[in-house]
């Protein structure tokens, strides 16, 4: 009888002890529960956070990344493209402020693939950031887009009816009969184009460098400074873009190597462009870039970052395609194009800055044109 009595008791104390053992682990269990589900939580806000972040700081976004965040059916498009039109090269696509796509194909030289990292000369787009640099000065009340060309180069036949608006926009009239084929300074290269001037019709479009090379000079006397200071000091410095300079660029080893274009789409024989190149193309194609220092910079000048937005207007002040201050400028978009010892580049970008594309190719070719194919693409993926 009292065996029994102390079984029943010792099972009392079993069952009140797993009670409370029951009560006090679910307790802390709950209590670690709730702190994992706050946890979980906290880390999705914060993920949010990051993603608003990322995005109103989009160019810790645009760099020189390999990058491919396109669907399935994007890719196999883009892939398409790219072999139809024997690209090589670096190709960009941003979206909404976000890298989409950024890659190689094809080589950059004898021993290197093409990456992101891979340099190219940009050729004519230049004349966009030359377009700026007037802007800037504009800005800082050096110079006026109705300036007549006759205040800097008063030597120059009927320069008193044309002005740095017309010159801009390629309706001066002017072209250069010659080109040099020697290295020279600016002021060389300067007297050269006045030397091998004609003026033809003044009002009426018709694309001509030597525009550009006269900014340039003209920009120099309005500012004291060199062209190439100023670019340095009005753009890539406070832009803090890397992988963008003038040429030449011996010192980069991630340089791309031009090549003459094949029709079934081998490397041809390699193209040296002489030193006086760099010379020759003052103010309108001597700088190297990378796809993204590129967009980086493009997307600046119009998102108000090299002079205010308010004088965006007054340069590219067409919206039908036609070109003005440096671009092909639509109601949505703006283009720009360049060729140079064979090098091809092409952008192709939304008046925001937010979305667009560049091409840059180290074989040069008309057909299948670069310029199309871009288009076809900012079609497709962007719009």
């Amino acid at each position: 009888m009292k065996r029994k009595k102390i079984n029943i008791a010792l099972t009392i104390c079993v069952l009140v002890l797993g009670v409370s053992l029951t009560f006090y682990f679910r307790r802390q269990f709950g209590r670690q529960g709730q702190a994992l589900a706050n946890t979980q939580m906290q880390l999705k806000l914060t993920k949010k956070q990051l993603d608003i972040q990322r995005a109103k700081v989009n160019k810790n976004d645009i760099d020189d990344r390999v990058v491919n965040e396109l669907t399935t059916p994007e890719q196999a498009y883009l892939k398409q493209e790219l072999l139809d039109n024997n690209f090589s090269g670096t190709i960009l696509i941003v979206r909404h402020n976000h890298v989409i796509y950024q890659g190689g194909r094809g080589y950059a030289n004898s021993e290197q693939f093409t990456t992101p990292k891979t340099t190219y000369q940009i050729g004519s787009v230049q004349k966009s950031l030359t377009a700026a640099l007037v802007m800037k000065a504009v800005e800082n009340g050096q110079l006026k887009l109705t300036d007549h060309l006759s205040r800097f180069y008063p030597q120059i036949p009927k320069a008193n009816q044309i002005t740095l608006q017309m010159m801009l926009d390629m309706r001066s009239g002017l072209f250069e009969t010659s080109a040099p084929k020697v290295v020279q300074t600016d002021a060389q290269r300067l007297q050269f184009a006045i030397k091998h001037l004609q003026v033809k019709k003044i009002g009426q479009h018709a694309y001509s460098p030597v525009n550009y090379v006269l900014l340039a000079g003209l920009l120099e006397q309005a500012t004291h400074k060199s062209y190439n200071d100023l670019m340095k000091q009005q753009i890539i410095t406070p832009l803090g873009v890397q992988a963008f300079n003038f040429m030449p660029n011996f010192s980069d080893p991630q340089h791309a190597t031009a090549y003459a274009y094949q029709k079934n789409g081998a490397y041809g024989a390699e193209i040296e462009d002489p030193a006086y190149i760099y010379t020759r193309e003052l103010g309108t194609g001597n700088l190297y870039a990378t796809a993204s220092s590129l967009y980086q910079v493009e997307e600046a000048i119009v998102q108000g970052k090299v002079f205010k937005s308010k004088y965006l207007q007054q340069l590219r002040h067409t919206n039908n395609g036609q070109y003005s201050g440096g671009v092909y400028n639509y109601r949505d978009y703006f283009t720009s194009h360049g060729i140079e010892a064979g090098f091809e580049s092409h952008v192709q970008m939304s008046q925001n800055g937010e979305s667009g594309i560049i091409l840059l190719s180290n074989q040069y070719k008309s057909t299948p044109s670069l310029v199309t194919m871009s288009k076809q693409i900012y079609q497709q993926l962007l719009v």
